[in-house]
């Protein structure tokens, strides 16, 4: 039993009753519970991201799946019936992409781990300040895939640091109790995953450098499947942290799915462009 998950009730004693003391305890829900301070070994969150410019982020949302259809952001109504078009929805897009990328970087600003931020576009460097800050650490990436690129980061960085967690930016915000866990989870494991709702995964973190990444098709939905299934065959023991299964937002369908949802904690700059969004255009069935 993890030691979080140790206080559940707080109890109350009243000292006035004639005979004796009277106890009564109140159940603490479990995001509530007792959280000690846990001292964790230097680590690294970094943050895999494109630039947000219309065309360069969020395409499949623009444009759709074959699995819905191909219908898309592009293919939304706006409140006085016209349609988007694929140049105002990818405008749309990036300007979303951009309210999660600000909003992700300064709730993870001021923490015990560092934060740096991951990008092939290394054109973009100084235009990312603006976004990140300009004390956020600027780290190149390249590789033919994705999963080439996260093998170059944690050979990279595990160097300097013993634990690293790679996180891509297709989600408004990563609490930090999923960091916690997350590290908790590697004091104990070679690699911590953290589920995806359609299938992949939205955060991976290892303590030394594990070529797990031969995915048959990247973005395909069975990332995670067929990392598990690698992992087990090699005997790297792993964590995969099903309390967390995050939203990717994806598709139209995610999309919704994050509006219709409480209101995302720590994102001013999501909050505002989702309700800016939600006034402006008519996502009904």
């Amino acid at each position: 039993m993890s030691c979080v998950n140790v206080l559940r009730y707080i109890i109350f004693v009243d000292v006035h009753d004639q005979s004796g003391f009277i106890a009564s305890a109140i159940p603490i829900a479990p995001s509530h519970a007792f959280r000690p301070m846990i001292s964790y070994p230097p680590t690294a969150l970094v943050l895999l991201a494109k630039y947000p410019d219309p065309g360069n982020v969020k395409t499949r949302l623009v444009h759709g799946t074959a699995a819905n259809g191909y219908a898309g952001l592009k293919d939304i109504r706006d409140r006085s019936g016209k349609v988007l078009g694929p140049d105002e929805a990818h405008r749309l897009a990036a300007e979303m992409y951009r309210a999660f990328l600000v909003d992700r970087f300064a709730a993870h600003r001021g923490r015990d781990y560092d934060v740096l931020l991951a990008t092939s576009q290394p054109e973009y460097a100084d235009a990312f300040r603006s976004i990140t800050g300009p004390d956020v650490p600027y780290h190149a990436v390249s590789g033919v895939n994705l999963g080439e690129m996260m093998l170059g980061l944690f050979e990279d960085l595990l160097v300097r640091y013993p634990y690293v967690l790679i996180s891509g930016s297709d989600m408004p915000r990563l609490e930090e109790t999923v960091i916690d866990r997350a590290r908790e989870s590697l004091s104990s494991h070679d690699i911590v995953l953290v589920p995806a709702q359609d299938g992949a995964y939205n955060l991976i973190g290892m303590r030394k450098p594990h070529r797990i990444f031969d995915i048959s098709r990247w973005s395909s939905g069975s990332e995670l499947e067929e990392t598990v299934a690698l992992l087990r065959r090699r005997r790297i023991t792993h964590e995969v942290l099903d309390e967390f299964r995050l939203l990717d937002i994806d598709t139209i369908e995610d999309l919704v799915q994050l509006m219709r949802g409480p209101e995302t904690v720590d994102a001013p700059e999501t909050n505002t462009f989702l309700t800016a969004l939600d006034e402006r255009l008519d996502f009904a069935d």
